[in-house]
């Protein structure tokens, strides 16, 4: 029994071995997904970390708010029906909460993102803190590049 497992080890070893110069293709690397998924655009949870590492890594938007900020909102979100849409191609944005401190807390947070998918901008909205600010920043463009794939 013990000389099979060590036959089966050293097998798989020079299996591996022999092996080390190909690299399979992206789909096994990326865990079987199919070229459709490879070539989907970016989810929720994706575009979502993406804004908001734009907003706090390289922008550094809360930092420059009071400095940069407007207190109107931006013309180019208009209400249809109680629902925010771009007004630059008539569909809903996308609306990303970054941050919401408790209700409780005196001087509360709200950060939020609206995004506009076909357009790929989005407004950053912030509100409260000690001042109590109310104001609106962007648009900014995200650029999400795709890295290349296997054909």
């Amino acid at each position: 029994m013990r000389t099979r497992f060590l036959l089966l080890a050293v097998c798989a070893a020079l299996n591996t071995a022999a092996n080390c110069h190909e690299l399979p293709p992206d789909s096994v690397l990326r865990a079987e997904l199919t070229p459709e998924e490879l070539e989907a655009g970016p989810g929720y949870h994706q575009m979502k970390g993406a804004i908001l590492n734009d907003v706090r890594i390289w922008r550094e938007l809360e930092k420059k708010i009071e400095l940069e900020g407007r207190k109107e909102m931006p013309r180019e979100i208009a209400y249809a029906q109680g629902v925010p849409i771009c007004d630059y191609d008539r569909t809903d944005l996308e609306i990303f909460q970054l941050k919401s401190d408790l209700a409780d807390q005196p001087y509360r947070v709200e950060e939020t993102a609206f995004f506009c998918k076909k357009e790929s901008i989005y407004y950053y909205h912030y509100r409260g803190g000690k001042k109590k600010l109310d104001l609106w920043m962007g648009p900014f463009r995200i650029d999400r590049k795709r890295p290349k794939t296997d054909q």
